[in-house]
């Protein structure tokens, strides 16, 4: 199915986001395989994840996976391409080059290049919807590249290379440098990291571009016409030590404030889609909100059951509780890991993974132990029963 033809489908849409993260993609890779286990068994309608769902969008590292997966490529396939990709990727430059960023862009875009080819945005080569976050430095601004014929800017972005569009969105500052995108009319604009925004974790953004009409589909909500998984890389606080932020440098701070936009902004989104979204097992998502002292689902749930009816003049005779649940505009699964002790133990996780190491972005060296989280978050929150009442046929 070409994404034109999403377009017009009748039936209840699926949607599919991915945090950025880094080389901890190889997490949101886990529970992908596990989510294409349910979905894609031999007997299955559903060849691949992009046969399932109707519209994916990724941030950063989430917008190789989105990329990939919208070519048709297979949750294992891109597994092996992450154990290949990261040591060849993060390689440290020499001293004088780490002036400008820590990792040369050139094997990062090779491997793109080898990934995704020449295939552009407007490709019908694609084979579902897609959403690619970035930030454009030279407006300040986050851009949100998708292949609907429906997008105001569709025309404009439909001839660049796909590969490009993913590189822009992976372009972490101080990680690597900003990325130089010429577009058709000619105007070069320079872009880094979409995490860098409120975007790390793009579902809100793409639920918007799903249900908007002047965004790109306009697909009615509610909560059995939309489903959307959201898949996140891990989340750990970022605490300093009092005798140690004193004595930071620019160095330390920039490496800082870089993992920090990207774990507030998944936060930020997650407290978004609790107040818009019915969640059935909330649990999940409720711990990475409590590690981060805000508000779990049962107290949000609690400001909209205690609202005054008289908000909802057309519903005084309801219930409180039956009023906040048909507020909800879709039905969201969030599936990720806090990196704690605690919640390591409780997935059976060897003592020896270091929280730390593991945390950040460019641990090469902690590929396996990636993978034996990323397959534990699975085992745990990944159920064949999420996708109950979004198994229809394409109609």
């Amino acid at each position: 199915m070409t994404p034109s033809e999403r377009l017009t489908l009748k039936r209840p849409k699926r949607l599919l986001s991915i945090d950025g993260g880094g080389i901890r993609g190889l997490i949101a890779i886990e529970i992908l395989i596990k989510i294409e286990d349910i979905l894609c068994r031999p007997d299955s309608r559903w060849r691949c994840l992009a046969d399932y769902f109707d519209f994916i969008g990724g941030t950063s590292t989430g917008s190789i996976l989105t990329a990939g997966l919208a070519m048709g490529l297979s949750a294992r396939e891109l597994r092996d391409f992450y154990v290949r990709l990261g040591p060849r990727v993060f390689q440290k430059r020499w001293l004088w080059g780490q002036l400008w960023s820590k990792y040369n862009p050139e094997p990062l875009e090779r491997q793109l290049q080898y990934l995704l080819g020449d295939i552009t945005l407007g490709s019908d080569q694609l084979r579902t919807l897609l959403m690619i976050v970035a930030k454009n430095i030279n407006t300040g601004t986050p851009w949100f590249f998708v292949n609907s014929p429906r997008n105001k800017f569709f025309e404009e972005n439909s001839r660049i290379p796909l590969w490009h569009l993913v590189r822009a969105s992976s372009a972490a500052p101080t990680f690597f440098p900003p990325h130089r995108i010429t577009l058709p009319d000619g105007r070069r604009l320079d872009f880094i990291d979409g995490g860098v925004s409120m975007f790390n974790n793009p579902s809100f953004q793409l639920f918007l571009e799903a249900t908007i009409p002047e965004y790109s589909a306009g697909w009615d909500t509610g909560i059995d016409k939309i489903l959307l998984i959201s898949i996140g890389t891990g989340f750990k606080q970022n605490k300093i030590a009092r005798d140690k932020a004193q004595n930071y440098t620019l160095i330390h701070w920039a490496n800082y404030i870089v993992k920090v936009l990207m774990d507030d902004a998944n936060v930020q989104q997650n407290l978004l889609m609790k107040l818009i979204s019915h969640t059935p097992k909330p649990r999940w998502m409720d711990y990475e909100m409590d590690d981060a002292d805000m508000p779990t689902t049962n107290d949000v749930e609690q400001l909209q059951v205690n609202a005054p009816k008289s908000n909802f003049p057309s519903t005084r005779s309801m219930d409180a509780r039956a009023i906040a649940f048909a507020t909800k505009m879709l039905t969201y699964h969030r599936y990720t890991i806090s990196f704690t002790r605690k919640r390591f133990d409780e997935l059976g996780l060897p003592r020896d993974i270091d929280l730390d190491r593991v945390s950040e972005i460019d641990c090469v060296d902690q590929i396996e132990a990636l993978c034996r989280i990323g397959q534990a978050v699975a085992r745990e929150q990944v159920s064949a029963s999420d996708f109950k009442g979004f198994l229809h046929r394409d109609e």
